[in-house]
């Protein structure tokens, strides 16, 4: 499977609002991507969130806490 460009435009709009990691989680749970799987275009390790949009791969760093929520210390451009 592949991202088009709405859904890595979704994708990059979500991690620049600072949405919880588990909205991120949700989003790609039901578009039907498997964020374990690092062959998948959305693969979110335990600090690090890779995409996949056509030939390049984007890298996003974050600290999930349940107290002060997800920090993202780089974004999608």
């Amino acid at each position: 499977m592949k991202l088009n460009k709405d859904n890595f435009n979704y994708i990059k709009e979500m991690i620049s609002n600072k949405e919880s990691l588990n909205s991120l989680k949700g989003f790609c749970k039901g578009f039907g991507l498997d964020t374990d799987n690092y062959a998948s275009p959305v693969h979110i390790s335990e600090d690090k969130i890779s995409v996949r949009y056509r030939t390049n791969t984007y890298y996003v760093s974050f600290n999930h806490s349940k107290i002060y929520g997800t920090t993202y210390f780089n974004t999608l451009k």
